[in-house]
């Protein structure tokens, strides 16, 4: 799974690492948020989530602004070649998971796909507490 995540984001990008990616999503599902709503989604420093997001808005694929409401923030958001990159990572995904299910028998398919659905049910469950 971590070898499918890095190399589509590697041949959707070609330049980001997974956490720039990682903030990026972050962005495009949260907007508009602040590096601190990331930093804390993340699990990472405000100062790695600064660093990654500076090199997102070099790349065109992030902007940010002054939060009008508190003006000691900044607010990101994506940009519209952000969101393509995100949605292209997610297609290249959802085609390589395709792919691997494709060539397992059709019971252990299934069993595959039940046992994800459980797994994904879990990790978010201990992601909201």
């Amino acid at each position: 799974m971590v070898a499918i995540a890095d190399s589509t984001v590697e041949k959707a990008t070609g330049q980001l690492t997974l956490t720039q990616f990682r903030a990026l999503r972050t962005t495009v599902t949260l907007t508009p948020v602040t590096m601190t709503r990331v930093a804390q989604e993340l699990d990472i420093t405000p100062s790695s989530v600064t660093r990654a997001c500076e090199r997102l808005v070099t790349a065109g694929l992030l902007q940010k602004a002054p939060n009008p409401l508190n003006r000691r923030e900044i607010l990101l958001a994506p940009t519209a070649a952000g969101r393509q990159t995100v949605n292209r990572v997610d297609q290249d995904r959802r085609a390589a998971l395709t792919a691997i299910l494709d060539r397992l028998p059709p019971e252990v398919r299934a069993s595959v796909v039940a046992a994800f659905g459980h797994f994904a049910r879990a990790a978010n469950k201990s992601t909201t507490s």
